[in-house]
């Protein structure tokens, strides 16, 4: 019996302090979006998943924890349909149901661990699969322009680790924060020593008061790399505020691609006017540019308006008036309708840019457009 009370006792505290451990830990964080909507024409429909994801970050302790984001859009169903031929209602069946794991990584605050004063020197290190980029600076809602915004990925625009466009990689990353202004950026790929595909990154970005500024250099999935430089103002006065910003990605590779994103973003009450110029390479190799921005009127917190035209200055290509999508956007608390219209020009040498708030570019003949959105 005395046995029996003592491993009574022993399995009651250990579940209490299992659950103390627990209740001392911060809690669990989770965020995502689920997005689908459909578009269509007289003679052409499609459908899409522009966001299907959720991120979860798992803390460990004050200065540890490890975030986990995943996407199911690229496997989610949608319809099946052919140009020039109205929707049977059928689905296209993913090839798998597995989720897409896009970002697996662990972060650890050194300078807290260490009790660094965090106004002076404080490391983060980050391990694990993601990408890890430079900022990047754009205004408009397209985002071309923020062709700084490189580093270890596929993709482009992406911002910092576990926000990414393109293909994930395994890869570690020390970010250290001085003075409170400026972040300098060591990371590398595991694929930083082979002769294809070699991702690493070193740079720095940071601010002071209005003024922003970042630059480093990255592979980049090239032989030379990439040197990104990037500057941004950012300032309010009252109802009014503005943001101008230039960023250009030099290549120091053999077949020189360098580009240079520029633009300003004005906001006035309910009123915003963006545009941003970006240069391009045609078909031809030469350089070109092209313009993109957005005009929004916000009437209520839950009724606004956007349009957001493209043009194409490349004097090669058939059409100028590249894109345009305009639509009205009704938000009720974490989810939001926008029913809006898509135009893409189809000719010889055009941006073929793609949709940015349109669940899909419907083979590039646009349409009439629904979708839904869930933040949460």
């Amino acid at each position: 019996m005395k046995k029996a009370l003592v491993m009574l006792l022993v399995l009651t505290c250990l579940s209490a302090a299992a659950f103390a451990d627990m209740a001392a830990r911060p809690a669990i964080t989770y965020g995502g979006e689920i997005t689908y909507g459909f578009i269509g024409t007289s003679s052409a429909t499609a459908d899409g998943w522009p966001n299907g994801e959720i991120n979860l970050t798992l803390p460990i302790d004050a200065n540890n924890y490890v975030y986990m984001g995943v996407a199911g859009w690229q496997t989610l169903p949608r319809f099946n349909t052919t140009t020039g031929v109205a929707s049977t209602g059928s689905t296209i069946n993913p090839a798998t149901d597995a989720a897409f794991l896009q970002d697996f990584y662990g972060r650890t605050d050194i300078g807290g661990v260490l009790g660094v004063d965090k106004m002076m020197v404080d490391p983060v290190l980050y391990g694990g699969f993601g990408v890890y980029d430079l900022p990047g600076y754009g205004v408009t809602e397209y985002g071309n322009e923020r062709v700084a915004a490189i580093g270890i990925d596929n993709g482009s625009a992406d911002g910092i680790f576990g926000n990414e466009a393109g293909s994930g990689y395994g890869l570690v990353a020390l970010d250290t924060k001085i003075m409170g202004l400026v972040n300098v950026v060591l990371a590398a790929s595991g694929t930083a020593f082979t002769q294809s595909n070699q991702q690493s990154l070193v740079g720095l970005y940071g601010g002071v008061g209005p003024v922003s500024f970042e630059a480093g250099w990255a592979l980049w999935n090239s032989n030379k790399g990439y040197v990104p430089v990037g500057l941004q103002y950012a300032t309010t006065m009252g109802d009014l505020g503005l943001t101008v910003m230039a960023n250009a990605r030099l290549d120091m590779n053999t077949a020189a691609h360098t580009v240079v994103g520029a633009g300003a973003k004005v906001t006035y009450q309910i009123f915003r006017v963006d545009a941003a110029i970006i240069t391009f390479y045609n078909i031809q190799n030469n350089m070109t540019a092209k313009l993109t921005g957005d005009l929004e009127a916000a009437f209520t917190p839950n009724v606004g308006i956007v349009i957001s035209p493209y043009f194409n200055f490349d004097s090669n290509a058939k059409d100028a008036f590249d894109t345009l999508e305009a639509f009205l956007k009704l938000t009720f608390g974490a989810a939001n309708v926008k029913i809006g219209y898509l135009y893409m020009a189809n000719g010889a040498g055009d941006l073929n840019a793609g949709a940015d708030y349109a669940p899909n570019s419907n083979s590039n003949n646009g349409g009439i457009w629904l979708e839904t959105d869930f933040n949460f």
